[in-house]
């Protein structure tokens, strides 16, 4: 288990928590709805740019993003970078987490990650996350798939949950993969907004890792 310490960031709830029952996270990985957002336009000498397009919305009980990029890199380094905690938790808001990887025979990856966010009191809440490579295979994967979800904890986040897939580009090359991430979050405050900024802020730390440089440090 690893355990990192951060400086807070932004303060998402004030109230006294209670938790939710803990929600069963159901055997799948494929990717929780159809993408809604188109890839970004490339040019003919650079058909697929290092950058997203993201869409979002609310629908009052829950909020919805998706985006959808390539990032210069090639299968096995994106996934890699995408298991990288500076990436996938969410580095504005926890304040402290930590992460218990466990064995599965159905996944090749399920890390249980517990969050603490700093505030009047403590909210804490507990995601899991599953990754496989669903073609090829775990050292040599050639597309792979992740979920999320929130399974345990405060009762201001009534819903989280989300998909991730590392796609091979149209023409086969190698160096470049195709990104297309969706969060579903619930949540008693500004749902759409954080849904938002917390996957752009994830596709600019992946981007950053998987090119071997550093992430920010986001400041109150």
């Amino acid at each position: 288990m690893t355990t990192v310490r951060y400086i807070p960031m932004l303060v998402l709830f004030c109230a006294c928590q209670e938790e939710t029952e803990p929600v069963e996270f159901p055997d799948v990985i494929e990717p929780i709805e159809e993408i809604r957002v188109e890839a970004p336009a490339g040019t003919s000498s650079q058909p697929y740019p290092e950058e997203y397009t993201v869409l979002s919305g609310d629908e009052g009980d829950y909020a919805w993003v998706h985006l959808r990029g390539y990032i210069h890199t090639d299968m096995a380094q994106a996934w890699t970078a995408i298991r990288n905690p500076d990436v996938y938790i969410n580095q504005r808001n926890v304040a402290e987490y930590s992460v218990e990887e466990s064995s599965s025979e159905l996944y090749d990856y399920i890390f249980l990650v517990h969050n603490r966010v700093e505030d009047i009191v403590d909210v804490e809440f507990d995601n899991e996350w599953r990754h496989a490579a669903v073609d090829g295979t775990k050292d040599a994967p050639e597309r792979v798939a992740v979920r999320w979800q929130k399974i345990n904890g405060t009762e201001f986040i009534p819903l989280l949950d989300g998909s991730i897939q590392i796609l091979p580009v149209a023409d086969g090359r190698k160096d470049i993969v195709e990104v297309q991430v969706i969060e579903h979050l619930g949540a008693t405050l500004d749902q759409e907004a954080n849904a938002l900024q917390y996957v752009t802020d994830l596709y600019e730390r992946w981007q950053l890792v998987a090119h071997g440089e550093e992430i920010p440090v986001y400041e109150d």
